[in-house]
């Protein structure tokens, strides 16, 4: 029988291939830092941003259509003013395509700061044209905006690729 310490083999002198331990380092771990990288962003995907995007999507239709049904009313009973609609027709139509844009980039989590502006937007659309239940419409983005302010991370940047 050797003793735990022998290099050789007692009785026949062939060399021993066991690992050399200090006594008491095997229980040491060793302090190791790391700067941020790549696998410290998470991985994983919620649902967060497809619904906050979504969410603008029915605003922005919906505003769409209470500019749609604005522009039928006052060329029905108010035709002398038809022809100054197109100013507020052309804000108000490009503040809802922008929005529907915004809707868009948040499901595909893509430019953030972009979608965020967007949400912001449709609290403007929503004042002018709530159409069924405004109160609801403006609940409905301050959802979003809080969704897409938490969810910053999910997103893609140009850095992170």
């Amino acid at each position: 029988m050797n003793p735990d310490d022998a290099e050789y083999c007692s009785v026949c002198q062939h060399k021993l291939s066991r690992p050399k331990t200090v006594s008491g380092e095997s229980f040491k771990r060793k302090v190791e830092f790391y700067g941020r990288t790549e696998s410290m962003i998470p991985k994983t995907k919620t649902m967060a941003p497809v619904g906050a995007g979504a969410i603008l999507v029915i605003n922005a239709l919906l505003s769409m259509g209470g500019l749609w049904i604005t522009n039928i009313y006052v060329s029905e009973f108010l035709p002398e003013i038809s022809d100054s609609m197109t100013v507020p027709n052309l804000v108000f139509g490009g503040l809802a395509v922008f929005v529907l844009c915004g809707g868009v980039l948040a499901m595909l989590r893509r430019m953030w700061g972009l979608t965020l502006i967007a949400c912001v937007a449709s609290f403007v659309l929503v004042a002018v044209f709530g159409l069924f239940c405004a109160v609801l419409e403006v609940l409905l983005s301050v959802a979003a905006l809080v969704i897409l302010a938490q969810s910053r991370d999910e997103f893609v940047s140009k850095s992170r690729k």
